[in-house]
């Protein structure tokens, strides 16, 4: 019954915060929404968000839909990056989670006798971003600033892309890997010197 109250409030919490912007949603907006941890959107502790998505879906069929994913979990604590379909995407490494082939346990008998470490290495890299954060304030704020300009950025780009109606493919196939190098990049830069 707490789990049902919680969720219920959670939902409610949503819906207030959806209303708020009801006729100038933007991503951005929604980006804000999903990084809300008071309304319970943005879950942390036993049950926490582990990755977050906005799309913008336009209705023009000339426009690309552009998807934004973290990859991450605690969306306050990550970058939303560009993802757009398009023929001959860069191989997505650093975001794919490792296989096993027959080692893994999912495919032995008996199943499931030992835990593989699945976390891609952007994963690897923000968990160890986010125990930099919270053990040293100054630095953490720095990069957290460091990380909000990549995503001011990266969105600057992607509105670019829908107003002037020109999406250069080539670019757009390396789009999102090319945002998880940069964010790896602020993470490995702020690790290093901690």
């Amino acid at each position: 019954m707490r789990e049902y109250a919680k969720e219920k409030g959670r939902y409610c919490e949503g819906s207030k915060l959806l209303n708020k912007y009801k006729g100038s949603m933007t991503s951005e907006k929604m980006m804000e929404i999903l990084r809300d941890k008071e309304s319970g959107i943005n879950m942390e502790g036993e049950f926490q968000t582990t990755s977050s998505m906005v799309s913008i879906l336009p209705t023009d069929p000339t426009l690309p839909c552009i998807h934004f994913f973290t990859g991450t979990p605690d969306p306050e604590r990550s970058v939303f990056k560009p993802f757009i379909f398009v023929p001959n995407i860069t191989e997505l490494l650093d975001t794919s989670s490792p296989t096993f082939g027959q080692e893994d346990p999912v495919k032995k008998k008996p199943r499931f006798q030992n835990k593989p470490d699945r976390r891609h290495p952007l994963y690897r890299k923000h968990e160890e971003a986010v125990e930099m954060i919270i053990s040293n304030k100054e630095r953490g704020r720095k990069m957290l600033e460091e990380m909000k300009i990549l995503e001011k950025e990266m969105l600057k780009e992607m509105e670019s892309v829908l107003q002037n109606k020109n999406l250069d493919v080539n670019r757009a196939a390396s789009l999102f890997s090319q945002y998880v190098n940069n964010e790896m990049k602020i993470y490995e830069s702020n690790i290093s010197s901690f």
